[in-house]
């Protein structure tokens, strides 16, 4: 940091120490610090002049200097090596002030990490620093001299300007209201700060979102500048939008009939303050709906017909459309900001951020701990910062960059509402919302192929309402019978006669009324192909399990299921033919990781199916390629990213 910019963040009651400062330091030295802890007159001339080292002054109102501190740059930390205020001016939160400037110090020299060592026996001190967040991480022994032990500290370092709150009027509203930074509209779009920082969470209290008002561009600049917006630039455009607003999940609507069920009116509104409902009774609706729509201050409209229906959204304005008493929403602004729902810190500075989603109760997942833990690792190292997510966190997408999908996929559960919504908020996602409804069902998987003209094995489709008795009359024995979301062979039976496949149906048919019928392909093992952006990954055999027909088999003894076993090979190892059958075949999908389950009966291929959330195991899937599958798949995403951030900057 040279000292022009120090003297941008330095100014009164802060100034860089001179040489006429000597004197000063050398008396607070010898106030301060026992024998065994002070600095000499050389060592602190030394200090001044270094351009490894910072000193800082404080004064007091008058101008007379009052306290110091030092700080020492190394590549990836910011040492406090001495802080120390006069005797006569402790208490007066100079002490605290010093502090918060060497935490914006590290901020602007983009390091994540500030350090410093306190004496062992000062309980006061340590916990003093713990209160603005340092940790003790380690006992120092014989530190300053014998029997003199230190304890080191740390403490992430923290955007100051993390939480941006942007209006384009005048207010005190935000005054009092803790980490935020509230800045004017013009200010946002012109201060240097603004355009070049990229992990801001910035919330928009502008007039209006308009398309082409200030509250629009506002958004619309955040998203260009890698930034997170509330309300973001797509949900501003999506408020106009009748098919997004009623396309919302199973879930949610489930929700909206129990919680105005007892209505009698046909149309009703809600409000939504910081996350707070007008009416108790409604915050559960009202938890619901910001999950899915991310503003403070949101009102919902609602009609009814034959049931309840979202039927629109509008961003309020803090200016003009609320009545609320300003004393409670300020109480509600002050909650909201403390949460720390908004706030993930690393070390490193990445330069994009990327969610992992995963069931930990999941008992067959797509990746085990190990693999998980190796995509991590992978995308670290391109440049990610990963977070682990879960059912829970569907509030929080906006927060990253990239969904990885890493549990098993369903148009009728809450992935595919993680994979939707990500998709519109313009993350790119793996699985992304189409490839999910393309392979999760089977009609559609089975039509898709077809029409290709890729290989499968005899296939028809069983239609409840139709006189399906005759229909598997004429079919050869043994088959197999599938509901159309089936996936890790649950939901797929093998019928061995026209009068076990009807009872079967009978049952099926309690799921859906349709059903997929296929000719029976016995095989030793499965090929599984797995391809990523057309091109293929990596290839596996999956042999049946142990006396059973399918590669797992959920009817093992205690309830427990077995798989069989699993072969890994080299690429060039696999029939020509069977990589290409795969390649076309995912080709009808999409672009996106997929793996591809075929059968070789002789010299024929034979696609099963296409799945778009493939297992990669530890020591399976990755056994031949190692750490460079996981680097292949994570600069999938990267390069996705980089594509999108090339079209956001030509548009804009």
């Amino acid at each position: 940091m040279n000292n022009e910019k120090l003297k941008s963040i330095l100014q009164d009651p802060f100034e860089l120490a001179k040489m006429s400062d000597l004197s000063f330091l050398d008396k607070l030295e010898e106030e301060s610090f026992e024998d065994y802890r002070r600095s000499n007159h050389n060592i602190i001339k030394r200090s001044i002049i270094s351009t490894k080292q910072i000193v800082i002054i404080i004064n007091n109102a008058v101008g007379l200097p009052v306290g110091s501190m030092t700080l020492r740059k190394y590549k990836k930390q910011l040492r406090i090596f001495s802080i120390a205020v006069k005797g006569d001016e402790q208490g007066k939160n100079f002490g605290k002030m010093l502090l918060h400037k060497a935490i914006e110090c590290g901020y602007l020299l983009n390091i994540g990490r500030l350090t410093l060592e306190v004496d062992a026996n000062n309980n006061q001190l340590i916990s003093w620093y713990e209160s603005f967040g340092f940790e003790q991480k380690k006992i120092l022994e014989d530190y300053y001299s014998i029997q003199k032990h230190a304890i080191k500290m740390e403490m992430l370092i923290k955007d100051p300007n993390k939480y941006v709150v942007v209006t384009d009027y005048d207010t005190d509203f935000f005054k009092d209201i803790e980490n935020v930074n509230h800045v004017k509209a013009i200010d946002y779009f012109d201060s240097d700060v603004f355009q070049n920082t990229k992990d801001l969470r910035v919330f928009n209290f502008c007039t209006n979102y308009k398309y082409q008002s200030i509250g629009y561009y506002v958004s619309l600049l955040a998203l260009a500048r890698n930034q997170v917006a509330y309300p973001s630039a797509g949900l501003i455009k999506d408020l106009d939008n009748q098919k997004v607003i009623k396309s919302i999940g199973e879930e949610i609507n489930t929700l909206i009939q129990s919680s105005l069920s007892h209505l009698v009116e046909k149309e009703v509104v809600f409000n939504s303050y910081f996350g707070n409902a007008e009416d108790e009774k409604y915050q559960k609706l009202i938890n619901g709906l910001n999950n899915l729509y991310h503003a403070p201050l949101m009102r919902y409209y609602f009609v009814r017909k034959e049931k309840w229906y979202l039927n629109k959204i509008k961003v309020l304005s803090l200016k003009n459309t609320l009545d609320i008493d300003h004393t409670i929403l300020k109480c509600y602004g002050n909650r909201y900001f403390a949460d720390q729902r908004f706030v993930r810190s690393s070390l490193k500075r990445y330069k994009y951020d990327m969610a992992i989603l995963v069931d930990p109760s999941e008992e067959l997942p797509p990746s085990d701990d190990k693999a998980l833990k190796q995509f991590e690792r992978a995308a670290e190292q391109i440049g990610f910062y990963v977070e682990y997510i879960t059912k829970n966190d569907f509030a929080r997408i906006t927060e990253f960059d990239a969904l990885f999908i890493r549990t098993t996929t369903n148009v009728n559960d809450y992935t595919y509402d993680f994979a939707r919504f990500a998709y519109t908020e313009g993350l790119v996602v793996m699985d992304d919302p189409w490839s999910i409804l393309r392979c999760a069902n089977k009609i559609f998987l089975y039509e898709a192929l077809r029409n290709a003209h890729v290989s499968m094995p005899n296939t028809w489709i069983i239609n409840k309402k139709n006189n399906y008795e005759s229909q598997v009359e004429q079919m050869v024995y043994p088959l197999v019978l599938k509901l159309p979301d089936s996936a890790f062979s649950v939901g797929v039976y093998k019928v061995k006669s026209k009068e076990e496949c009807i009872e079967k149906l009978k049952v099926m048919f309690n799921q859906s009324e349709l059903i997929i019928a296929q000719e029976y392909m016995p095989t030793e093992f499965d090929w599984r192909i797995g391809v990523l952006d057309g091109e293929l990954l990596y290839a596996c055999k999956y042999y049946m399990a142990k006396n059973h027909w399918q590669v797992v088999n959920w009817e093992g003894v205690s309830g427990k299921f077995n798989e069989g076993d699993y072969e890994a090979l080299r690429l060039q190892d696999v029939p020509p033919k069977v990589l290409q059958t795969a390649l076309k075949a995912t080709a009808v999908i999409g672009d996106g990781l997929y793996g591809v389950d075929l059968k070789m009966n002789g010299e024929n291929i034979y696609v099963i199916e296409v799945n778009d959330n493939p297992n990669i195991d530890h020591m399976v899937e990755d056994a031949i390629e190692g750490t460079s599958l996981y680097i292949k798949i994570m600069m999938s995403f990267y390069s996705r990213l980089e594509n999108n951030m090339r079209i956001i900057r030509t548009i804009t």
